[in-house]
């Protein structure tokens, strides 16, 4: 099925129009603004590797407390709600940023792929989002329940250097952005 896929990319509705249409060094929906093309570049990029890292940190801690945790346990689903909402999160952005990094009007076979590629992802980063509502939905009153009872420590202070690579992931893909945006 994958080399279907890649075969019929050449010949594909997408690769005709990329190809037939007029010069631009940006997708036609940006209107060849600039400004417009860096910022969701630069907005999917650092989106897509957010999600990744918050992913990836609610996969561990699912792994690392597998057997101490019950998967009822309001902590379960509150970790299932947040890796479920990052991975949705990840691929969506992800798929546009690939969509956005991949636009080639010289070679329009390979934007045509990554169009593709785009539209099968962005199902998967819909079903995510949807298990994530239905989870947040049908576990609200069991997570409120147990977020009401006393006492309740909040110290969001401490969690601050965690945010530390969270904004290097920003800078360095703003700078990304404006790198290929400035170099096309």
């Amino acid at each position: 099925m994958t080399i279907t896929i890649l075969a019929d990319a050449a010949t594909s509705l997408a690769a005709r129009s990329v190809a037939s249409g007029p010069p631009s060094m940006f997708p036609r929906a940006f209107n060849d603004d600039v400004s417009l093309f860096m910022f969701n570049l630069f907005g999917m990029t650092a989106m897509t590797f957010l999600g990744a890292m918050m992913a990836g940190k609610q996969a561990r801690r699912v792994w690392i407390q597998r057997f101490h945790d019950h998967p009822k346990d309001p902590v379960t689903i509150y970790r299932a709600i947040l890796f479920l909402a990052a991975t949705g999160i990840c691929l969506r952005c992800g798929a546009e940023a690939l969509n956005l990094w991949g636009w080639n009007q010289d070679d329009p076979v390979t934007t045509a792929r990554v169009i593709m590629a785009k539209r099968w992802i962005d199902p998967i980063a819909l079903g995510c989002g949807i298990v994530w509502m239905t989870l947040a939905i049908l576990g609200e009153p069991g997570l409120e329940h147990q977020l009401r009872k006393a006492p309740l420590p909040v110290d969001m202070w401490s969690r601050w250097p965690e945010l530390l690579r969270a904004i290097i992931v920003v800078v360095l893909s703003f700078f990304a952005a404006l790198a290929a945006v400035c170099l096309r």
